[in-house]
């Protein structure tokens, strides 16, 4: 097993001691880059021998969002989510028409480990001897449904082997999805031993950017497109997981449901279907306009019937939940970025959209038009929830020093300091340097921030732009090609 390989296996701790072995040192850097290194390194030099050694029973878990589990293959072996020397492989993750198992079963993919982006989090953990911590990696491809058990039994064995403590559990971004899923089939056995949960950037209600790479598969910026040249349009249809994070529809989405206060209103609108997140039904596969054949077409519209479902149980079941468990819950959301709102047809070309408006500016004060760069407010709040407010870019969130702060006083009982409205975040008294994540090049959140014009741009490179990229990615110099993530 090279560096990178026995790396990316170790926990949270185990890396942080290879970090500071200086025989790992050239292949580290190679992998994550100067800047990504230097931030790495700093991480680990922080934390003495003690910290990095068990001083606590685990009872905590920590639920990684959307491609923040790595993937390995059983039975051909190496990383297949996001290694930039397997990643002819990444079109190999493709599912079985239901989503539920590999197309290729010989390939026997599981998710084995976290991505290093949470390491600023995890060793903020570690540097405390009140917690003790276990990561929960899932298969983000696969329905959140079938994961569930998993997380039920490392709930339930923490539980039994911690003393009896009750688990706390802190999700990002899609790892609230998870956990909420777990709840939704285990929670007369969870609720019992869990203590508290916090849910940080969690899109409870979907996001536009994964309707807009259903559209336009993987637009933006330069990694993300290269990624969309080895994760093709048909294998980001099978992941039904992923799927999972669309807009969740008409009558679950915030301002779509019968009884809601402030309906939301399109402007000009005359009554007819319209969703918040798109200027026509997401639920509808034909509506897409992908040009599919009529099979493609059936496959899409049965996972769209299944990502309904899954929206509806869960809406159900939070409205059926007890107030004194949602007590036991806190929202953390991001706001103060341009974040893709709204997708709708802006022109047409025989028939098929040929481009895509594509609403992004945001209006203080409105939950659908502010939000994090990748998840609206409108999504992010869970009703009958405490939520708290932060300045931040979504995958650098849990690793900003105010959020984690506060994670642990929530954890432990004690008041909160993020700001209880999105106006208090925007003029936050807090100093830039606790909301700002501990490492924005390692998480990606660097690249995020400020209004990146080309961050919403549709089409893929060119054949001489893809040789070029390629290029650089075999000679090291697209490190950031490893942290690429969709949400």
């Amino acid at each position: 097993m090279d560096v990178i390989e026995a790396f990316l296996q170790s926990g949270t701790a185990g890396r942080l001691r290879m970090a500071r072995d200086a025989a790992n040192t050239p292949a580290l850097r190679a992998h994550f880059g100067e800047a990504a290194y230097e931030e790495y390194l700093r991480m680990a030099q922080r934390l003495d021998e003690g910290h990095l050694s068990v001083t606590h029973p685990v009872n905590l878990v920590f639920i990684p969002g959307v491609m923040g589990s790595l993937l390995q293959s059983r039975t051909k072996g190496g990383v297949w989510w996001i290694d930039a020397r397997t990643r002819a492989h990444i079109d190999d993750l493709r599912l079985s028409d239901d989503g539920t198992r590999d197309a290729d079963v010989n390939n026997a993919i599981v998710p084995f480990s976290t991505d290093p982006s949470y390491e600023p989090f995890l060793s903020a953990v570690l540097d405390r001897d009140d917690f003790g911590h276990e990561v929960f990696a899932y298969d983000w491809r696969k329905p959140l449904s079938l994961s569930a058990a998993a997380l039920r039994n490392l709930v339930r064995s923490t539980y039994e082997t911690n003393g009896g403590e009750p688990v706390h559990i802190v999700a990002h971004s899609m790892g609230g999805l998870m956990l909420r899923a777990a709840l939704l089939a285990h929670g007369e056995e969870l609720w019992p031993i869990l203590g508290r949960i916090v849910f940080i950037g969690t899109p409870h209600y979907g996001s536009p950017a994964i309707a807009g790479y259903l559209k336009n598969h993987l637009w933006g910026f330069e990694a993300i497109a290269l990624l969309g040249m080895y994760l093709s349009r048909e294998t980001f249809r099978s992941l039904r997981g992923v799927l999972e994070l669309l807009p969740a529809p008409h009558g679950v989405y915030p301002g779509t449901r019968k009884d809601d206060l402030l309906p939301w209103r399109p402007q000009g609108s005359a009554g007819a279907y319209v969703h918040p997140c798109a200027g026509f039904d997401p639920y509808d596969a034909a509506a897409w306009e992908l040009d599919l054949t009529s099979g493609q077409t059936a496959q899409l519209q049965s996972a769209l019937d299944a990502v309904a479902q899954f929206h509806r149980r869960l809406y159900e079941a939070h409205e059926a939940l007890a107030q004194d468990l949602r007590d036991r819950m806190l929202v953390i959301a991001g706001v103060g970025y341009k974040t893709l709102f709204r997708l709708a047809p802006a022109s047409r070309l025989l028939g098929l959209w040929e481009t895509i408006e594509k609403i992004t500016d945001r209006v203080p004060g409105d939950p659908h038009r502010d939000g994090d760069g990748r998840v609206p407010l409108a999504s992010a709040a869970l009703e009958y929830v405490a939520i708290r407010y932060v300045r931040g870019v979504h995958g650098g969130l849990p690793n900003i020093p105010a959020v984690y702060a506060d994670v642990f006083r929530w954890l432990n009982g004690k008041g909160l300091q993020l700001p209880d409205l999105p106006e208090g975040a925007l003029g936050s008294h807090l100093g830039s340097d606790a909301t700002e994540s501990d490492a924005p090049q390692l998480d990606g959140s660097a690249a995020a921030i400020g209004d990146d014009p080309a961050l919403w741009q549709p089409g893929q490179p060119d054949a001489a732009a893809f040789a070029s990229l390629e290029a650089r990615l075999d000679s090291g110099q697209m490190p950031e090609f490893t942290r690429v993530r969709l949400l």
